[in-house]
Protein backbone atom coordinates (compact mmCIF):
# COMPACT_ATOMS: atom_id res chain seq x y z
CA UNK A 1 0.00 0.00 0.00
CA UNK A 2 1.60 3.92 -1.19
CA UNK A 3 1.64 6.17 1.56
CA UNK A 4 -1.08 8.34 -0.40
CA UNK A 5 -3.10 5.43 0.26
CA UNK A 6 -2.10 4.64 4.19
CA UNK A 7 -3.09 7.94 5.05
CA UNK A 8 -6.42 8.01 3.42
CA UNK A 9 -7.21 4.92 5.21
CA UNK A 10 -6.30 6.49 8.77
CA UNK A 11 -8.02 9.44 7.58
CA UNK A 12 -11.02 6.89 7.44
CA UNK A 13 -10.94 5.18 9.95
CA UNK A 14 -10.70 8.44 12.29
CA UNK A 15 -13.35 10.12 10.49
CA UNK A 16 -15.97 6.90 11.10
CA UNK A 17 -14.98 7.56 15.06
CA UNK A 18 -15.69 11.24 15.18
CA UNK A 19 -18.95 10.43 13.13
CA UNK A 20 -19.50 7.51 15.37
CA UNK A 21 -19.67 4.85 12.79
CA UNK A 22 -17.36 2.63 14.58
CA UNK A 23 -18.33 -0.87 16.24
CA UNK A 24 -17.69 -1.77 19.84
CA UNK A 25 -14.52 -3.45 18.94
CA UNK A 26 -13.42 -0.81 16.37
CA UNK A 27 -14.04 1.99 18.94
CA UNK A 28 -12.21 0.03 21.70
CA UNK A 29 -9.68 -0.40 19.77
CA UNK A 30 -9.41 3.46 18.87
CA UNK A 31 -10.06 3.63 22.70
CA UNK A 32 -7.03 2.01 23.74
CA UNK A 33 -4.35 3.44 21.06
CA UNK A 34 -5.69 6.94 22.40
CA UNK A 35 -5.10 6.38 26.19
CA UNK A 36 -1.40 4.98 24.89
CA UNK A 37 -1.23 8.05 23.07
CA UNK A 38 -1.90 10.22 25.87
CA UNK A 39 0.74 8.65 28.07
CA UNK A 40 3.64 8.24 25.63
CA UNK A 41 2.92 11.22 23.57
CA UNK A 42 7.02 12.61 24.57
CA UNK A 43 8.44 9.46 23.63
CA UNK A 44 7.09 9.56 19.92
CA UNK A 45 10.23 9.69 17.35
CA UNK A 46 10.31 12.84 15.17
CA UNK A 47 8.41 12.14 12.08
CA UNK A 48 10.56 14.23 9.51
CA UNK A 49 11.43 10.57 8.11
CA UNK A 50 9.77 8.46 6.09
CA UNK A 51 10.61 5.42 8.26
CA UNK A 52 9.17 7.08 10.86
CA UNK A 53 6.28 7.97 9.72
CA UNK A 54 5.64 4.50 8.51
CA UNK A 55 6.56 2.76 11.64
CA UNK A 56 3.75 5.28 14.02
CA UNK A 57 1.16 4.23 11.06
CA UNK A 58 1.81 0.83 11.36
CA UNK A 59 1.54 0.96 15.35
CA UNK A 60 -1.68 2.66 15.07
CA UNK A 61 -2.91 0.28 12.56
CA UNK A 62 -1.82 -2.64 14.78
CA UNK A 63 -4.36 -1.72 17.78
CA UNK A 64 -7.50 -1.49 15.12
CA UNK A 65 -9.04 -4.80 13.62
CA UNK A 66 -8.22 -4.89 10.13
CA UNK A 67 -11.17 -7.54 9.56
CA UNK A 68 -14.06 -5.66 9.60
CA UNK A 69 -12.58 -1.74 8.89
CA UNK A 70 -15.07 -2.07 5.84
CA UNK A 71 -18.16 -2.99 8.39
CA UNK A 72 -18.68 -0.34 9.92
CA UNK A 73 -21.54 -0.26 12.27
CA UNK A 74 -22.83 2.13 14.41
CA UNK A 75 -21.72 3.16 18.08
CA UNK A 76 -23.95 2.86 21.13
CA UNK A 77 -22.20 5.97 22.71
CA UNK A 78 -23.35 9.52 23.02
CA UNK A 79 -20.93 11.08 20.46
CA UNK A 80 -21.13 14.31 21.64
CA UNK A 81 -19.76 13.54 25.11
CA UNK A 82 -16.89 11.93 22.69
CA UNK A 83 -16.43 14.47 20.11
CA UNK A 84 -13.60 16.45 21.71
CA UNK A 85 -11.64 13.55 22.65
CA UNK A 86 -10.97 11.93 19.08
CA UNK A 87 -11.52 15.39 17.53
CA UNK A 88 -8.04 15.71 19.84
CA UNK A 89 -6.97 12.42 17.75
CA UNK A 90 -7.52 13.72 14.32
CA UNK A 91 -5.45 17.06 14.86
CA UNK A 92 -2.80 15.36 16.70
CA UNK A 93 -2.11 13.42 13.90
CA UNK A 94 -2.03 16.53 11.73
CA UNK A 95 0.29 18.14 13.89
CA UNK A 96 2.95 15.06 13.93
CA UNK A 97 3.01 14.68 10.30
CA UNK A 98 0.70 11.39 10.23
CA UNK A 99 -0.62 13.17 7.15
CA UNK A 100 2.01 14.64 6.13
CA UNK A 101 3.14 17.40 7.69
CA UNK A 102 6.35 17.17 9.80
CA UNK A 103 6.04 16.93 14.01
CA UNK A 104 7.80 20.27 16.02
CA UNK A 105 9.01 19.19 19.31
CA UNK A 106 8.52 21.81 21.92
CA UNK A 107 10.99 19.62 24.14
CA UNK A 108 8.09 20.43 26.55
CA UNK A 109 8.30 16.95 27.64
CA UNK A 110 11.31 14.68 28.35
CA UNK A 111 11.23 11.62 26.13
CA UNK A 112 10.33 8.46 28.59
CA UNK A 113 12.12 5.59 25.99
CA UNK A 114 15.03 5.90 24.04
CA UNK A 115 14.35 6.33 19.98
CA UNK A 116 17.00 3.63 17.82
CA UNK A 117 17.83 4.39 13.88
CA UNK A 118 18.84 1.38 12.12
CA UNK A 119 20.67 1.47 9.02
CA UNK A 120 20.14 -1.37 6.66
CA UNK A 121 22.52 -3.96 4.59
CA UNK A 122 23.09 -2.00 1.50
CA UNK A 123 22.55 1.17 2.15
CA UNK A 124 24.15 4.11 4.60
CA UNK A 125 21.50 6.61 6.48
CA UNK A 126 21.56 9.90 7.67
CA UNK A 127 20.03 10.77 10.73
CA UNK A 128 19.06 14.41 11.83
CA UNK A 129 18.93 15.28 15.50
CA UNK A 130 16.78 17.62 17.36
CA UNK A 131 19.94 19.99 18.36
CA UNK A 132 21.03 19.78 14.47
CA UNK A 133 23.94 17.28 14.69
CA UNK A 134 23.88 14.73 11.59
CA UNK A 135 25.20 11.62 11.60
CA UNK A 136 25.78 8.97 8.65
CA UNK A 137 24.93 5.47 9.84
CA UNK A 138 27.24 2.65 7.76
CA UNK A 139 25.65 0.27 6.94
CA UNK A 140 24.32 -2.43 9.26
CA UNK A 141 24.62 -0.07 11.70
CA UNK A 142 22.49 1.31 14.82
CA UNK A 143 22.15 4.62 16.84
CA UNK A 144 20.28 4.67 19.91
CA UNK A 145 19.19 8.22 21.30
CA UNK A 146 19.17 8.13 25.18
CA UNK A 147 15.62 8.92 26.72
CA UNK A 148 17.30 11.65 28.48
CA UNK A 149 19.02 13.15 25.20
CA UNK A 150 19.67 17.30 25.91
CA UNK A 151 19.01 17.11 29.35
CA UNK A 152 21.74 17.61 30.93
CA UNK A 153 24.41 15.94 28.10
CA UNK A 154 23.72 14.69 24.81
CA UNK A 155 24.02 11.20 24.80
CA UNK A 156 23.89 8.23 22.06
CA UNK A 157 24.73 4.55 21.56
CA UNK A 158 26.61 3.41 18.30
CA UNK A 159 26.61 -0.08 17.38
CA UNK A 160 28.55 -0.31 13.71
CA UNK A 161 29.79 2.69 12.17
CA UNK A 162 29.09 6.43 11.86
CA UNK A 163 30.51 10.24 10.71
CA UNK A 164 29.43 12.60 13.28
CA UNK A 165 29.03 15.87 12.67
CA UNK A 166 28.15 17.28 15.87
CA UNK A 167 26.10 21.11 16.54
CA UNK A 168 28.24 22.98 18.70
CA UNK A 169 26.74 23.35 22.52
CA UNK A 170 29.20 24.62 25.19
CA UNK A 171 26.56 23.85 28.30
CA UNK A 172 26.08 20.11 26.50
CA UNK A 173 28.79 17.41 26.02
CA UNK A 174 27.75 15.62 23.08
CA UNK A 175 28.97 11.63 24.23
CA UNK A 176 28.67 8.43 22.40
CA UNK A 177 29.00 4.97 23.79
CA UNK A 178 30.91 2.69 21.34
CA UNK A 179 31.32 -0.52 23.14
CA UNK A 180 33.94 -0.50 25.78
CA UNK A 181 34.98 3.44 25.07
CA UNK A 182 32.85 6.75 25.63
CA UNK A 183 33.90 9.60 23.05
CA UNK A 184 32.60 13.22 24.30
CA UNK A 185 32.85 16.57 22.34
CA UNK A 186 31.49 19.87 22.60
CA UNK A 187 31.02 20.27 18.50
CA UNK A 188 32.96 18.65 15.60
CA UNK A 189 33.05 16.11 12.94
CA UNK A 190 34.67 12.48 13.39
CA UNK A 191 34.09 9.08 12.67
CA UNK A 192 33.82 5.56 15.25
CA UNK A 193 33.89 2.14 13.53
CA UNK A 194 32.96 0.23 16.49
CA UNK A 195 31.55 -2.87 14.52
CA UNK A 196 30.90 -5.90 16.89
CA UNK A 197 32.91 -8.43 14.71
CA UNK A 198 36.06 -6.38 14.77
CA UNK A 199 37.99 -6.47 17.93
CA UNK A 200 39.18 -3.12 18.44
CA UNK A 201 37.15 0.39 18.35
CA UNK A 202 38.32 3.18 16.08
CA UNK A 203 37.62 7.23 16.75
CA UNK A 204 39.19 9.57 14.07
CA UNK A 205 39.10 13.54 14.23
CA UNK A 206 38.22 15.65 11.01
CA UNK A 207 37.68 18.78 13.14
CA UNK A 208 37.35 19.83 16.14
CA UNK A 209 38.38 18.47 19.78
CA UNK A 210 37.36 15.11 20.93
CA UNK A 211 38.44 13.14 24.23
CA UNK A 212 37.80 9.08 24.46
CA UNK A 213 37.49 7.73 28.00
CA UNK A 214 36.89 4.18 29.44
CA UNK A 215 33.42 2.65 30.40
CA UNK A 216 34.91 0.49 32.04
CA UNK A 217 36.85 2.43 34.86
CA UNK A 218 36.17 5.73 33.71
CA UNK A 219 39.87 6.51 32.34
CA UNK A 220 41.02 8.88 29.82
CA UNK A 221 42.16 7.23 26.84
CA UNK A 222 42.80 10.47 25.05
CA UNK A 223 42.48 13.81 25.69
CA UNK A 224 41.59 16.55 22.69
CA UNK A 225 42.41 14.93 19.54
CA UNK A 226 42.94 17.02 17.12
CA UNK A 227 42.54 17.15 13.29
CA UNK A 228 44.14 14.05 11.51
CA UNK A 229 44.36 12.36 14.84
CA UNK A 230 43.07 8.60 15.23
CA UNK A 231 42.79 6.49 18.37
CA UNK A 232 42.53 2.50 18.15
CA UNK A 233 41.56 0.96 21.27
CA UNK A 234 41.96 -3.29 21.21
CA UNK A 235 38.56 -4.30 23.13
CA UNK A 236 41.00 -8.08 24.18
CA UNK A 237 43.99 -6.51 25.37
CA UNK A 238 42.89 -3.02 26.26
CA UNK A 239 45.26 -1.26 23.97
CA UNK A 240 45.13 2.52 22.86
CA UNK A 241 47.38 3.37 20.11
CA UNK A 242 47.44 7.10 18.96
CA UNK A 243 48.94 8.40 15.44
CA UNK A 244 48.26 10.67 12.69
CA UNK A 245 46.96 9.70 9.52
CA UNK A 246 45.95 11.24 6.21
CA UNK A 247 42.32 12.73 6.43
CA UNK A 248 40.84 10.88 3.43
CA UNK A 249 41.68 7.76 5.30
CA UNK A 250 39.38 8.31 8.56
CA UNK A 251 36.42 8.16 6.38
CA UNK A 252 36.73 6.20 3.36
CA UNK A 253 33.90 4.34 3.13
CA UNK A 254 32.24 7.92 3.06
CA UNK A 255 33.83 7.95 -0.45
CA UNK A 256 33.28 4.48 -1.46
CA UNK A 257 36.62 3.31 -0.62
CA UNK A 258 37.62 0.14 0.57
CA UNK A 259 40.44 0.94 3.61
CA UNK A 260 41.74 -2.60 4.92
CA UNK A 261 43.12 -1.37 8.38
CA UNK A 262 45.44 -3.50 10.62
CA UNK A 263 42.57 -6.39 10.16
CA UNK A 264 42.92 -10.28 10.70
CA UNK A 265 41.57 -12.55 7.72
CA UNK A 266 38.64 -13.32 9.07
CA UNK A 267 37.85 -9.29 9.75
CA UNK A 268 38.70 -8.68 6.14
CA UNK A 269 35.53 -11.19 5.35
CA UNK A 270 33.62 -9.37 7.19
CA UNK A 271 34.49 -6.04 5.73
CA UNK A 272 34.15 -7.54 2.63
CA UNK A 273 30.31 -8.29 2.99
CA UNK A 274 29.59 -4.89 3.90
CA UNK A 275 31.44 -3.50 1.33
CA UNK A 276 30.18 -5.45 -1.59
CA UNK A 277 26.59 -6.53 -0.44
CA UNK A 278 27.39 -9.91 -0.75
CA UNK A 279 28.03 -12.99 0.77
CA UNK A 280 31.72 -14.10 1.87
CA UNK A 281 33.03 -17.97 1.90
CA UNK A 282 36.06 -19.06 3.79
CA UNK A 283 37.48 -22.51 3.14
CA UNK A 284 39.80 -22.12 6.30
CA UNK A 285 38.85 -19.95 8.79
CA UNK A 286 41.92 -20.86 11.30
CA UNK A 287 43.64 -16.87 12.20
CA UNK A 288 47.21 -17.12 11.85
CA UNK A 289 47.49 -14.09 13.84
CA UNK A 290 48.80 -11.48 11.04
CA UNK A 291 47.59 -8.27 10.23
CA UNK A 292 46.97 -6.43 7.00
CA UNK A 293 46.65 -2.90 6.13
CA UNK A 294 45.87 -1.79 2.65
CA UNK A 295 43.78 0.95 0.92
CA UNK A 296 42.25 0.63 -2.44
CA UNK A 297 41.05 3.52 -4.82
CA UNK A 298 37.99 2.26 -6.38
CA UNK A 299 39.61 -0.38 -7.48
CA UNK A 300 37.48 -2.90 -9.65
CA UNK A 301 36.49 -6.27 -7.54
CA UNK A 302 38.45 -8.68 -9.23
CA UNK A 303 41.79 -6.29 -9.20
CA UNK A 304 40.79 -6.32 -5.45
CA UNK A 305 40.95 -9.74 -4.76
CA UNK A 306 44.10 -10.28 -6.78
CA UNK A 307 46.03 -8.37 -4.99
CA UNK A 308 44.16 -9.58 -1.35
CA UNK A 309 45.57 -12.87 -2.80
CA UNK A 310 49.41 -11.87 -3.20
CA UNK A 311 49.40 -9.83 0.02
CA UNK A 312 47.35 -12.61 2.03
CA UNK A 313 48.81 -15.77 0.28
CA UNK A 314 44.89 -16.56 0.30
CA UNK A 315 43.35 -17.22 -2.86
CA UNK A 316 40.08 -14.94 -3.30
CA UNK A 317 37.39 -15.18 -5.96
CA UNK A 318 35.07 -12.59 -6.36
CA UNK A 319 31.93 -14.39 -8.42
CA UNK A 320 28.07 -12.39 -8.65
CA UNK A 321 26.73 -13.20 -5.84
CA UNK A 322 29.78 -14.85 -3.60
CA UNK A 323 33.39 -14.32 -2.38
CA UNK A 324 35.22 -17.01 -2.16
CA UNK A 325 38.46 -17.21 0.35
CA UNK A 326 40.57 -20.34 0.16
Amino acid sequence: MSQTSKQKALKKILKASLQGKLNEAEQKAVDSWYDQLDKNTSSIPLLDDPDQRAFLEKSIKNHLNEEVIDKLGKRKTNLQDNYIKYAAIFFFCLSIGMLGYPYLNKDKKKSTSAIIFTSAPLAAKLVTLKDGSKILLNVSSQLTIEKDFGAKDRRVSLIGEAFFEIAKDKKRPFIIRSGQVNTSVLGTSFNINAYPDRDKIKIGVVSGKVSVSSVINGSTLAREMTRGTTLSYYTKTKETVLKTEAMPLISAWKDNRLYIDNATIIEISNQLERYYHIKVVMHNQVHNGKRYTIRFDKDPANRVMEILSMLTKRKFIYQTNQITIK
